[in-house]
Parts: C-alpha cells; sequence; structure tokens
C-alpha cells in the first residue's frame, strides 16, 4: 500500500510546510520510516546535500523532523527567482540554466509528471510514510493545466489529503469553503485544520458546525497561534526582522538570497537589524555587520552604490567587524570577473576592496556540503563543522590569511575584522557565534530539534490525531 498523506493550504504560507513536519517527526516517532517530498518549490532557501544536489531548506527541515538523510527526491523541482521574468530552475537537485517564466513553465509541463512519479517511486521503495506537502494554494484555477504541486500528487495514488488554512490572515471559513469549492479531487480531502487561533477556540464552534455541513468534511484541528522559532521557507517569511537587535546589521539588499543563514539569530534569541536605503545611519550603532549572499551580485553592489551603503560600510570599516557569506563575500573583494556573463553583461566589476581577493564566475554551479574547521591561529578553536556551499564564482588571487579551512584546504578570507567565507550555515557554528558575541551557546541541532518537538506536541495536542493515523492503514 502506498501511504502518501498530502498536505494542502489555503495560501502560501497558511501552515503547509509547518503540518507536514510535524506530522514527519509524529510518524517517525511512532516507528515508522518517513520521508518529506514537494513537487515543486518555488524559493532562494536551499541547501547542498552530501551527494551535491540542491534542495529547498523547507524539505531539509522536515527530513529532519522525519530523522532521515534528505534526498533530491523529496524536492525535484526547485525555482529560485531572479527578477527579470527569470529564474533558475533545479532538475532533481542540478541547475539547469537560467530560464524566463514561459520556458521553465513549458519545460515543467513536458517532464514534471515522469519526473514527480519518479521521485515518489523512489521514495516509496525506501520508505513507510511519505508527507508530501503542496505549494502555494490547492485552488489555483488559472493554473489548472500546470499545477503539478498540489492535488496532482494527490491524484497519482489517490493520496488522502489535509487542508490547512490560517486563520491570522481572517476570513478562514470562506478560504476553506473557497478552496475545497474550486479544488481538483476534492474527493480526495479527507479533514481540514485552522492555524494560528488566538484566544478561545469555541468561538468557532458555530461557524465550523456550518462549515462542516455545508462541505461534507471535517476540521479535525484548531492550533494555537505559537512564538517557536523554526527556520522560515522563503523570503516572505524574513520580511521583517522579528527579534530586533542593533548591533547586529545585516544589508537587505534587493538580491539577497539564504535568509535561513540567519535562522541562528532567531533560534539563539540574538536578534538582528535590517538595512536598507530608509535606515543607513544604523550602522554607525552597530558592531557586526554583514553582508549576505546574493542571486545578483552585479546589481546588488548597484544597489548599495546608489543607497550610499557601499561608502557607508568602507567608511566604518576601520572599527565594525563586517562578515561576507558567498556573494557578500565577493562584495568584499577588490574584482568580480565574469567573463561568460553568467550574472552580469559588464563582465568585470568593482568590489569594496576591502579584502584582497578577486571572484571569477564559472559555468558550472558548485553545490556541496563540506566539512570545515575555523582558523585555529586566528579563533583558537579547531572543531570540526559541517555547511555547505552554493556558487558559481571562485574566488582567485587571495592573499589574505584564510578564516576556514576544508580537508587542510584554505577557504575564505580574514583580514582584522574583515571576513569572507562561502560557507552557508557559518552562523550555526557555535565557536564562531562565541568569537563575535562572547556568549555561549547550546548546540544549533539541539535548539532547532528542541523546537521541533515543541511545535510537534503543539499540533498534536490540538489535532484529532487518531484519524489522521488512519490515513496510511
Amino acid at each position: 500500500m502506498n501511504r502518501i498523506i498530502q498536505v494542502l493550504g489555503t495560501s502560501s504560507d497558511s501552515g503547509k510546510t509547518t503540518l507536514a513536519m510535524v506530522l514527519c517527526r509524529y510518524f517517525s516517532d511512532k516507528g515508522y520510516s518517513v520521508a518529506p517530498f514537494k513537487a515543486i518549490n518555488m524559493s532562494l532557501n536551499s541547501i547542498s546535500l552530501n551527494d551535491g544536489s540542491e534542495i529547498s531548506r523547507a524539505q531539509w527541515l522536515q527530513a529532519i523532523a522525519a530523522r532521515t538523510e534528505p534526498s533530491k527526491y523529496m524536492n525535484p523541482f526547485l525555482i529560485k527567482p531572479e527578477g527579470n521574468k527569470k529564474s533558475q530552475l533545479i532538475v532533481l537537485g542540478k541547475a539547469i540554466g537560467s530560464l524566463t517564466v514561459d520556458n521553465y513553465y513549458d519545460y515543467i509541463k513536458k517532464n514534471a509528471s515522469r519526473i514527480i512519479k519518479k521521485s515518489l517511486d523512489e521514495l516509496l521503495k525506501k520508505y513507510d510514510v511519505i508527507m508530501a506537502e503542496g505549494a502555494g494554494s490547492a485552488a489555483e484555477i488559472n493554473m489548472y493545466d500546470r499545477d503539478y504541486a498540489n492535488t496532482f500528487v494527490s491524484n497519482i495514488y489517490k493520496t488522502p489529503a489535509i487542508l490547512i488554512s490560517d486563520i491570522d490572515r481572517g476570513g478562514v471559513f470562506a478560504s476553506l469553503y473557497g478552496t475545497v469549492k474550486l479544488m481538483k479531487h476534492k474527493n480526495l480531502l479527507k479533514y481540514m485544520v485552522i492555524n494560528k487561533m488566538r484566544g478561545d477556540k469555541t468561538l468557532l464552534d458555530s461557524g465550523i458546525q456550518k462549515l462542516e455541513k455545508m462541505l461534507n468534511k471535517r476540521v479535525i484541528g484548531i492550533i494555537p497561534y505559537s512564538n517557536i522559532s523554526l527556520p522560515g521557507e522563503d523570503s516572505l517569511n524574513y520580511n521583517v526582522d522579528r527579534l530586533r537587535n542593533s548591533k547586529i546589521c545585516i544589508v537587505k539588499y534587493p538580491y539577497m538570497e539564504n535568509y535561513s543563514d540567519f535562522d541562528p539569530f532567531y533560534l539563539y534569541n540574538i536578534g538582528f537589524n535590517y538595512i536598507t536605503e530608509k535606515n543607513i545611519n544604523d550602522l554607525d550603532n552597530c558592531d557586526v555587520v554583514i553582508l549576505p549572499g546574493s542571486k545578483m551580485v552585479s546589481r546588488d553592489i548597484g544597489y548599495m552604490k546608489k543607497t550610499g551603503i557601499y561608502d557607508k560600510i568602507i567608511e566604518l570599516s576601520g572599527n565594525k567587524k563586517i562578515i561576507g557569506i558567498c556573494g557578500g563575500y565577493q562584495m568584499l573583494g577588490k574584482y568580480i570577473i565574469d567573463k561568460n556573463k553568467i550574472e552580469s553583461n559588464r563582465g568585470k566589476i568593482k568590489g569594496m576592496g576591502l579584502l584582497n581577493i578577486e571572484t571569477l564566475y564559472n559555468n558550472v554551479k558548485e553545490t556541496y556540503e563540506i566539512s570545515y574547521k575555523l582558523n585555529e591561529n586566528i579563533f583558537g578553536i579547531n572543531n570540526e563543522n559541517v555547511g555547505y556551499e552554493i556558487h558559481y564564482g571562485s574566488i582567485i588571487n587571495n592573499s589574505e590569511k584564510p578564516m576556514n579551512y576544508k580537508n587542510n584546504i584554505p577557504e575564505g578570507s580574514i583580514k582584522g575584522n574583515i571576513m569572507g567565507t562561502n560557507i552557508h550555515g557559518i552562523f550555526e557554528n557555535i565557536d564562531f557565534l562565541r568569537y563575535l558575541f562572547n556568549i555561549d551557546f547550546n548546540k544549533y541541532n539541539d535548539i532547532l530539534n528542541n523546537n521541533i518537538n515543541k511545535t510537534t506536541e503543539l499540533f498534536t495536542d490540538n489535532m484529532n490525531m487518531k484519524l489522521i493515523e488512519e490515513l496510511i492503514k
């Protein structure tokens, strides 16, 4: 029997990712081998795996919850928006290029059925239960011909589905009713869940009774609002600095990516302050300035020059700790050379010159998980840590001291208080956090798993889990 549960939503950010994560942990606790799945994800938050595959961080988080190894089959299609109506398309963990909307939809339409089914079949060979998350709304009537992320998945094996809606957005009954009425294969939808309820949930009783009668579908859970910190799925989850700390400033340029690099700042209750053209002077009062990853380094350098952020950082570089991650690291160097016009038509872009390095853009995207150690001579620590790299640019002509070592090979650059690295996940390294903030920290994965358990308990205490268990029997 194919044990798959599809988790659908009435909208983006309705709680699908969290509910699927919760069910991964719950069924893992019950002794099942569990795998997450999302056919198509549009996100700038991705991670590299052991085999060099690139998948969404959301499915990585769900795999952590399921206590299993993340796999390219858990997220066969990943779309990373680049602006100008183009996106990078990643298929089974490998980038196939930067495509226009029409081109990548055409590719998906021709290949999605085969690749999605193959991925599910591969997971079903290995796992007892699959938690398949949908995308956006399950009732995108303008996309019936290409909505492979939602009920197409349910329909392959006639998979039962659960629909979740966020009451905090308002209009929860209309959202549930309208979605069920408009969605395809509504016969496969078994139950509904209401997410982020504030106050007395009995106030919903009369509405739930009417909704269940109109739809002949049962509401099996009302989840209380919670502030438990978990990694976000995409940039929409990071639009504001939820936990403000004026001493840590992250430059939020237009093409910023890998927002998840800063999940530890939430999980450890450190916080930060986003810097845009609206609050440049906040840089004067901070201790640490971070230049994050960028999907379009040349354009983000242009943004910083135009707004004055570029000159301000150079002005303050003598008395602030400045850290560049991936694209941000490239910006700290002297030049970025892009002869093949991978990202820019300019061929050569001038950086800030705060590190004596140059970057060369290659045709092939490098994605891999890595083990590394901080430079013991600088940080006084040589513990082994794990991170990942995702980039086209390779650092060349590096005359600075290495920030890290990968298998005894120098990585990154450090010059006094200026640091740069290609390693995503560097802030999950508690030794590095101690160096930056002089605070002791528990291990990141311990905090993450603790918050997964808290969230699982919150959801399962407020849902009819017996009915959900029956879906896989």
